[in-house]
């Protein structure tokens, strides 16, 4: 079909009608309307909506007209709104590992913010300044929080092997560990391995450690505040992590990161890096399995962040020394899973 001015126009209103969209789903978890509505499967009204949650009436009344417009929202014969089939799991249930407002609230109150100064980044080529107060910690680590269910419902049943090791007892290397999510539920499935946590974010490593007390891991999960390049272990675990750690590591020490890492492994250990697929050639720019590497690298571009395709992935490994090189796609393309040993 031939692209005419129509076309393209309702692309762009399309571009438009997302924006609003995001900050409005943003505006209704903010002020527990999502919550309200997953709680009340059979929908509530907007009167009764603005009692329960103490909000002002009319502004509601717009609020749930336009979650009607934008099909977040259906509303039957009574007046009584509730989400949309499915969007209980995505935009309701924060224990989900389907939901998607942790990526929602990074999007509205951290990204969209800093997009206010990448004009000038691109004028200077100056990078912008990396987040560094305890919200904007918690806001990027609310998009990855289940990163863990992929490791133990997806990745870890695929592969046999891996899951015996941990099994049986290993210890295990989480590089940017962040809050230690990953590390805390992998010590709780696996109770006979040990895990330590390294990450340069001080907000998340004093999270992590108030977790590992909580749960009472202490004796086998700890945490270090440092970056991947200051790692001063040597032929101590079986396995080392970066679940979507690689791309964010700084160009100028990635290569030394991943070969710190190398080093820290034990003879035949192994290696697994989960992050977000990135094209190598303009054509695959418009393949949707890239979707979320473009996107990511588009909002990080102004703070040093550099994706590697997989050829790049596969390079660095092999410079570092790392052999059998494997990968498998993860949630329908959204991740890939690599593996390689040492």
């Amino acid at each position: 079909m031939e692209v005419n001015a129509k076309m393209q126009m309702a692309k762009i209103r399309g571009f438009e009608k997302g924006f609003m969209a995001t900050y409005f789903i943003n505006i209704g978890d903010k002020v527990g309307l999502l919550q309200a509505l997953y709680h009340n499967r059979e929908g509530l009204t907007i009167s009764e909506l603005a009692t329960n949650l103490d909000l002002h009436e009319p502004y509601l009344k717009i609020w749930c007209q336009t979650m009607y417009h934008f099909e977040v929202l259906d509303c039957d014969e009574h007046g009584r709104f509730r989400l949309q089939p499915f969007l209980d799991e995505i935009l309701g249930d924060k224990s989900n590992y389907k939901n998607y407002l942790g990526n929602i609230s990074l999007d509205v109150d951290a990204i969209g913010k800093r997009m206010h100064e990448v004009p000038e980044s691109f004028r200077t080529g100056n990078n912008l300044k990396a987040y560094d107060d305890m919200e904007a910690s918690r806001l990027a680590y609310e998009t990855t929080k289940n990163i863990y269910l992929a490791f133990l419902f997806v990745i870890l049943p695929q592969n046999d092997h891996l899951r015996q090791l941990m099994d049986e007892g290993i210890k295990f290397l989480d590089v940017g560990c962040g809050d230690g999510a990953l590390i805390i539920n992998l010590a709780q499935s696996f109770p006979k391995s040990k895990f330590v946590g390294i990450s340069p974010d001080l907000f998340g490593i004093s999270e992590a450690e108030m977790k590992i007390s909580q749960c009472g891991l202490g004796e086998r999960v700890s945490v270090r505040n440092i970056g991947g390049e200051d790692i001063d272990f040597r032929d101590e675990f079986n396995m080392i992590g970066m679940a979507v750690t690689l791309h964010e590591i700084d160009v100028n020490v990635r290569e030394k990161v991943v070969q710190k890492a190398y080093d820290a492994l034990i003879p035949g250990g192994y290696m697994l890096v989960l992050d977000f697929p990135y094209p190598s050639i303009i054509e695959d720019f418009r393949n949707p399995i890239y979707d979320y590497g473009i996107l990511d690298q588009s909002y990080e571009m102004c703070m040093g962040t550099k994706h590697l395709s997989s050829i790049e992935q596969d390079e660095i490994l092999g410079m570092a020394g790392f052999k059998n090189i494997q990968r498998m796609p993860i949630g329908r393309g959204m991740f890939d899973f690599i593996t390689a040993m040492k």
